[in-house]
């Protein structure tokens, strides 16, 4: 029972998750239109800074809040949760305001180094939401601790929903007395979300007080608990540091990876001319291309990636489960199917994403004038190659922390990100390239780290990977389905418009694609059952007489 409370709990974050990045996705195509290129680059300025900081105050701490929590009410050491709870919250109270008070002093100065003074206002109006989502964390951990995973949910469709309205609202309120007042307008609805979110968790808490806080000393003084042993402040630090640190480290890189991206660019793209001219660009238009890069093609790569992390989180525990019975075989056996599943995701993801890159610019941000949509839909181009390298990354490090090797996928990554810093930095400062070679710096950062993921699991698997069936015919059936995509949108576009013949070819791209693995004998019977509802889909293939 207590296990199907588990995939309960987990489906229900898995929901929320989902709901909280359409309304994420959602958010930024009005925004677009509100503040326009330069305004989102502005906008973009902040939220890496953000994000960097958010990583070092609350990414890790939460993880090992639930951890640590549930290890105790597993024992029935209600006071210990309980210490553990308050001695967290405690430390990302003091950590959230350290770095908002950090961000509002250094304010000047880091948009200074962005290239783009205007940037200050973003950076202030974000700074306040560090201290509310760092308390919003320590609530988080606990009640995922407790095995309580509706208080998250809930708090992360609230969260995303008060973005998305006050955001909205406060960056049209503001665009009137500048573009750099209408991104901080944007920003301002983070903070607000993260208050509202902070807000609903409190309640929740305070309605079940009974089975929390001092209803659980209530519950421990009865068993006399905290009699028998009362655990160390310190002690309870070293645990959660132990826990926290590595996962920390992972999850700051990329952020800090963005966080040096918005330097490089807007300072480089000023430096140079544009191309073909001898004149350098200004710091609006550096900023305005910028915004193209981070807030138009860049959010788009992220959601095929949806299924690979559903993917990622069907396999992964099975694999280690396999690593802890010791049996080696099924690592290798789960691990292949593991990449060859991603890779029948990735590849034509990237390459349809790749193919129709200006039109699904079009037909998502038809703000943009002629030049803007070109460019964005150049930038979206480059970026779709990134998706297969970025699904194998998360598929790989899943395959990692299953065999015990989760510190292999974080030094990976920082080596695929230090290739990026140089490569941005050297093709930005070429004309002809600019921020275009910040598009390939991404792509060559998921090259390094996904070859890099790829070796370990070799070494610590022992995987077999067949050429044939997980490179060669995926290859052809996705060169079979980015042809007809290319062909019919052709003929699509000037009978039916861009918004039809986008969608036909996406349609047309899906079933070709999927038509062309069935004939190829790649996709196999005992593939379905790794997918949500795969079994009903297996057994309409066996009707329709394609699997016999």
């Amino acid at each position: 029972m207590k296990k199907r409370s588990f995939v309960e709990g987990a489906a229900v974050l898995a929901f929320a998750g989902l709901l909280a990045k359409v309304l994420g996705a959602v958010f930024r195509i009005p925004l677009t239109y509100i503040i326009g290129a330069e305004g989102m680059g502005l906008y973009q300025m902040a939220y890496p800074i953000y994000s960097f900081l958010l990583v070092i105050s609350s990414a890790g701490l939460p993880v090992a809040i639930s951890k640590m929590v549930s290890e105790r009410m597993a024992y029935g050491d209600y006071a210990g949760a309980y210490r553990v709870f308050r001695v967290s919250l405690t430390i990302l109270a003091c950590l959230g305001m350290f770095t908002s008070t950090l961000l509002v002093a250094f304010s000047g100065m880091i948009s200074s180094a962005l290239g783009n003074p205007k940037s200050v206002y973003s950076i202030l109006a974000i700074a306040p939401a560090l201290f509310f989502v760092s308390v919003l964390s320590a609530f988080r951990g606990y009640f995922q601790g407790m095995q309580m995973m509706s208080p998250t949910a809930l708090s992360q469709i609230v969260e995303q929903s008060v973005k998305l309205f006050m955001g909205l609202l406060l960056a049209w309120l503001f665009v009137g007395r500048g573009i750099e007042f209408g991104a901080a307008g944007a920003v301002l609805g983070v903070t607000l979300s993260e208050i509202a979110a902070l807000i609903l968790l409190l309640g929740i808490y305070k309605r079940k007080k009974v089975d929390l806080g001092e209803g659980i000393k209530r519950k421990a003084a009865k068993k006399n608990l905290g009699a028998r042993y009362s655990e160390p402040v310190r002690e309870i630090i070293r645990k959660l540091a132990n826990i926290a640190v590595p996962v920390t480290i992972g999850a700051s890189l990329m952020p800090l990876v963005g966080l040096i991206d918005g330097m490089i660019v807007v300072n480089r793209l000023m430096s140079i001319g544009g191309a073909g001219t001898a004149a350098s660009y200004t710091v609006e238009e550096a900023t305005s291309l910028y915004g193209l890069l981070t807030a138009y093609a860049n959010p788009l790569i992220n959601f095929p990636t949806i299924l690979t992390v559903a993917l990622a989180m069907s396999i992964v525990p099975s694999i280690s489960e396999s690593c802890a019975l010791g049996d080696q075989k099924a690592v290798a056996h789960k691990a292949a199917v593991a990449i060859r599943l991603t890779l029948l995701v990735g590849l034509p993801a990237g390459v349809g994403m790749s193919v129709l890159s200006h039109p699904i610019i079009r037909l998502l941000y038809r703000a943009l004038d002629d030049s803007q949509a070109v460019l964005a839909g150049d930038l979206l181009s480059i970026l779709s190659f990134g998706v297969v390298f970025l699904t194998l990354i998360q598929s790989l490090t899943g395959i990692l922390q299953g065999v015990n090797r989760a510190a292999v996928p974080v030094k990976n990554l920082a080596v695929g990100a230090l290739f990026k810093v140089v490569t941005t930095y050297t093709l930005v400062g070429i004309p002809q390239i600019n921020v275009l070679g910040a598009a390939v710096g991404t792509v060559v950062c998921y090259a390094i780290a996904s070859l890099l993921d790829f070796s370990a699991v070799i070494r610590y698997t022992q995987v077999f990977i067949p050429f044939t069936d997980f490179v060669a015919k995926p290859i052809v059936a996705v060169g079979i389905m980015a042809t007809a995509v290319s062909v019919l949108y052709k003929v699509l576009e000037e009978a039916a418009g861009l918004t039809v013949a986008t969608m036909l070819s996406i349609l047309v791209g899906v079933l070709m694609y999927g038509l062309a693995l069935l004939f190829m004998g790649t996709i196999r019977e005992n593939d379905f059952r790794f997918l949500p509802g795969g079994d009903k889909l297996e057994k309409m293939l066996y009707q329709l007489r394609i699997f016999r």
